[in-house]
């Protein structure tokens, strides 16, 4: 990191923050199904017990684990035999509280990788890519802002105690916040009739991006139409179409506050404030339907976008109203 004062209240500070994670959690963490069949097999009938490494005692690649112990359940595996990686561009501007506001801003550009743990065991670098969780830009402000008017302010010194009651003792903050969207996976109709394990996606051959609108956010256009980005893989493997190769919408909220100092004699204070959670309402969207269609069983919500970010839990515009005194 590189830091430069700029004024006596104010820095600026730059860099690059650098993680690798080995023997570590794959996935979300800390276990997961280590019972899973291979692909192999599926294509020329094997049943999916037969291709169970604790059922049928095949040996995966990674640990060498398996054993013919007639299991079919999943079975719950602590592995720290994963890796990760962050790298990131990291910056921020800071104003102390002087001259009565201060203010806080930092920008970060950073790709988060590492292993999914679905069909692990069997091919690490399958699902492989960015986080679920990745934010390729976040930006975020803050503003802490005393109204200047009023007794010990710049105007106002000489107000009389109507006036000050009034005009003086007010504070505004904000705090706003802009993100780019979450990577997803596509999939499609009937994908069981090609496998039963690892991931669903399709073979990609054009361009999956799309106009990035509610009703239709990606390139969902079912496989065999002509304009088509994808196709379907061959009985028995998987797509080619990298792991979270695509992203939903944006992030933007403003959260703001207004308080009210009055004073009333002595250490007593009144704090009078109105609150605003998303204060320009603005409606951020989850994640688009991404199953696409196939011949025979087209699916016509594909792309669509019909939820609110976090699962419809993102607040909606809301006000809250409050008091304090202080004696």
């Amino acid at each position: 990191m590189v830091q430069r004062q700029l004024t006596s209240s104010m820095s600026v500070e730059v860099g690059y923050v650098g993680n690798r994670g080995t023997q570590v959690f794959a996935g979300d963490g800390p276990e997961f199904n280590v019972n899973q069949p291979t692909i192999q097999g599926f294509a020329q009938g094997v049943s999916r017990n037969d291709r169970l490494p604790f059922y049928s005692g095949i040996k995966t690649p990674v640990e060498n684990l398996g054993g013919a112990f007639g299991l079919s359940q999943g079975i719950n595996y602590f592995c720290d035999c994963a890796t990760n990686r962050y790298d990131a561009l990291q910056s921020k501007l800071t104003k102390r509280f002087s001259d009565g506001y201060q203010i806080s801003a930092n920008y970060t550009w950073q790709k988060a990788q590492g292993h999914n743990d679905s069909y692990f065991l069997w091919d690490p670098n399958l699902n492989y890519g960015v986080q679920g969780w990745d934010r390729t830009h976040i930006f975020n402000f803050t503003l802490v802002w005393e109204i200047p008017y009023g007794k010990g302010q710049k105007w106002g010194g000489n107000s009389s105690a109507w006036a000050d009651g009034i005009l003086g003792g007010w504070q505004f903050n904000a705090t706003h916040t802009i993100q780019s969207g979450v990577p997803f996976d596509v999939s499609y109709n009937d994908s069981g009739a090609d496998r039963d394990t690892g991931p669903n996606r399709p073979n990609l051959i054009g361009d999956a991006e799309g106009p990035k609108e509610r009703t239709q956010w990606f390139n969902a256009a079912p496989i065999g139409s002509a304009n088509s980005a994808f196709s379907r893989p061959a009985v028995g493997t998987f797509g080619d179409m990298p792991y979270n190769m695509l992203r939903g919408p944006h992030y933007r909220r403003t959260d703001a506050g207004l308080f009210k100092h009055i004073r009333i004699g002595g250490s007593r204070d009144l704090e009078i404030r109105i609150e605003a959670v998303n204060l320009f309402n603005v409606v951020n969207l989850g994640q688009p339907d991404a199953t696409i269609g196939v011949p025979g069983n087209l699916n016509n919500h594909a792309g669509v976008i019909d939820s609110t970010a976090y699962g419809n839990s993102d607040p909606q515009r809301n006000f809250q109203f409050g008091a304090k005194f202080t004696f």
